[in-house]
């Protein structure tokens, strides 16, 4: 995955720093542009954990960056 490419389909997503996490809200018919953004071998090993509500999940984007060489800080800023 290119940062560029993440950079772009998080423009239109809600998306909230708590602490060190970066969190993400990726609605439902989001998910396949997603999982084909990441790839399929990085849910090969259990998944990702997330909190599913009503029209949405919620993510913490931080290792996914981590392991794709991406400073989260680039995707979304902190504010300070």
């Amino acid at each position: 995955m290119k940062e560029l490419d993440l950079y772009k389909f998080c423009q239109d997503k809600e998306m909230r720093w708590h602490g060190d996490k970066l969190y993400i809200w990726i609605r439902f018919y989001d998910l396949r542009e997603f999982t084909d953004l990441i790839g399929c071998d990085w849910f090969d090993e259990g998944g990702e954990d997330v909190s599913l509500q009503y029209d949405c999940i919620c993510m913490d984007l931080v290792d996914i960056c981590d392991n794709h060489e991406i400073d989260p800080e680039r995707i979304f800023a902190k504010r300070n």
